[in-house]
């Protein structure tokens, strides 16, 4: 099963402004983005995509679990996003195909039980777990939250296993046309290192095509499955491709030196990095947890926190 079902279109031969991997049901560059503020500065989807060029959206966007991946082929429908295509698949660093787990609503007579004041932390807790889906086996993150879920309202919540298309970067690239992208956007639930390596595999054969700026979720799933620290270990490489890493808290920022120097709206971007504390501009890298911080007034706020009161 190497095909994947795919919806949209996506003119052949442009850069990309987006690929966003890995869409789940929370905000993604396929909602409203005539109603997103690119000048927001809360590190979400509009700051993200103030990043690109100007001009009507043109993207990629790619998820593994059907039902977000129709949810998200609705929201390009409803939006009027003429120069998109989804995929429905997985990324990695070889093509063919692979095993999703996912978690599946409780039966609704078990959810008829739930007591009025349980339900909206029960909702909460879901929303959470359904974008939780992992590749080739049961995550150790899905498997606790679900226990917990379960163990909490007395449910019991049931893991789901299909079978998807597994792609590399060039079988994207060949596939959807996109001639590099300006943003490149990973929350892959403990895969983003392994999509990284394949993106500089394939971005090293055409220079031309790497992604001007990189987020990607660094919050231990990846070094968890892998077995090291593999978050750091993808930092250091795409250094030494020429990136600046920017910032790094949950969500780790890498950007092309060239785009640096040769893009006025990555300049633009990045002048919107500074410290909430003392406003430092350009100290690179920022933490991000979830303020951005210069690393000196990170390490002052670490040890206040963490210093035991005085008596």
């Amino acid at each position: 099963m190497s095909g994947a079902y795919q919806y949209g279109h996506f003119p052949r031969g442009r850069r990309a402004h987006v690929v966003q991997v890995g869409l789940g049901d929370n905000r993604t560059f396929l909602h409203d983005v005539a109603a997103i503020d690119r000048r927001q500065t809360d590190k979400g989807i509009g700051w993200l995509v103030s990043a690109c060029t100007d001009g009507d959206i043109c993207g990629v966007a790619v998820e593994p679990v059907w039902e977000h991946f129709e949810a998200a082929h609705q929201l390009a429908k409803e939006n009027r996003l003429p120069n998109v295509a989804l995929v429905q698949a997985a990324l990695g660093e070889h093509s063919g195909s692979t095993r999703i787990y996912r978690v599946q609503e409780p039966s609704r007579s078990q959810l008829h039980h739930l007591k009025p004041e349980d339900r909206e932390d029960y909702n909460l807790q879901m929303s959470y777990l359904r974008n939780m889906s992992s590749v080739e086996a049961q995550s150790a993150h899905l498997k606790y939250f679900r226990e917990r879920l379960e163990q909490k309202f007395g449910l019991q919540v049931p893991i789901v296993e299909d079978k998807v298309p597994f792609w590399t970067w060039s079988r994207l690239v060949y596939e959807i046309g996109f001639d590099g992208c300006e943003l490149l956007i990973i929350d892959a639930e403990g895969f983003d290192v392994d999509i990284l390596k394949s993106v500089a595999q394939h971005c090293q054969e055409q220079p031309y095509q790497f992604p001007w700026v990189i987020q990607f979720e660094s919050n231990g799933l990846c070094n968890t499955r892998l077995g090291y620290d593999a978050e750091t270990y993808i930092v250091r490489e795409f250094e030494k491709l020429g990136y600046l890493l920017v910032g790094k808290g949950r969500d780790t920022y890498l950007v092309l030196q060239w785009a640096i120097r040769n893009a006025p709206s990555i300049q633009k971007w990045l002048s919107s990095w500074r410290c909430y504390r003392c406003e430092r501009t350009d100290c690179y890298p920022y933490s991000v947890h979830p303020e951005v911080m210069c690393q000196r007034c990170a390490d002052w706020e670490w040890r206040n926190w963490n210093e035991p009161e005085k008596q």
